[in-house]
């Protein structure tokens, strides 16, 4: 009895200190957030989608934007997998539609990831599945997601009350080796140095942590 006792004060002592460490972070979740506001989106060239694809657009800036409660998530979760039932509907590669709706799915996939981590809930599931369908892409816009799915995947991260120092630092490296291999794809020169500015900014988050 005695044994589990210290046990369980050990473990509230380590996740006090962790969730106080998460407070740190909070000015680099902001930047993400900012961040996923810009560039998770897709551009329409196409008139005739115009309509649905501002919708897709739309829901995930209202998710980014957190003007809503944890009692409302549920219902989110069911919009983005509405959503995300509405967009897959093309699947063939050489489909015109092919790009559209891979990147209108990815985008669902990354609001039900982000609503997973606003539940504390894994949110993994989805982000593999958006980074499958991304790698189906040939594209500038390919790079782009896929290192906007990596800030997603970051700014769960940085959510998380267990979230350890070491674990975010091997992210932080992760990312930017992930950048450096997809650099030369991406033309927005503004988009890799925002990605490389937020990847600074948590590194001497962590600096802070340790002092």
């Amino acid at each position: 009895m005695r044994k589990a006792a210290i046990i369980l004060s050990v473990l509230m002592l380590f996740s006090f200190t962790l969730h106080s460490q998460t407070r740190v972070f909070e000015t680099d979740k902001i930047g993400i957030i900012s961040f996923l506001k810009k560039y998770c989106s897709y551009g329409e060239l196409n008139p005739t989608h115009q309509e649905e694809t501002d919708r897709v657009n739309h829901f995930v800036q209202k998710i980014f934007d957190k003007l809503y409660t944890s009692d409302d998530i549920p219902y989110l979760i069911t919009q983005s997998l509405q959503l995300f039932y509405d967009n897959s509907i093309s699947e063939l590669d050489d489909s015109p539609d092919f790009t559209r709706m891979i990147t209108r799915r990815s985008m669902c996939l990354i609001a039900l990831a982000f609503l997973s981590g606003e539940l504390n809930l894994p949110a993994f599931w989805f982000l593999n599945d958006a980074r499958q369908n991304l790698n189906r892409l040939d594209s500038d816009l390919n790079g782009i997601m896929l290192l906007t799915v990596n800030m997603v995947e970051l700014y769960t991260d940085l959510s998380w009350e267990y979230a350890s120092k070491g674990g975010i630092e091997r992210r932080i490296l992760q990312y930017q080796d992930d950048l450096k291999n997809r650099e030369k794809d991406i033309s927005d020169k503004n988009f890799i140095a925002e990605f490389e500015e937020i990847l600074l900014g948590i590194t001497n988050s962590i600096r802070e942590i340790e002092k």
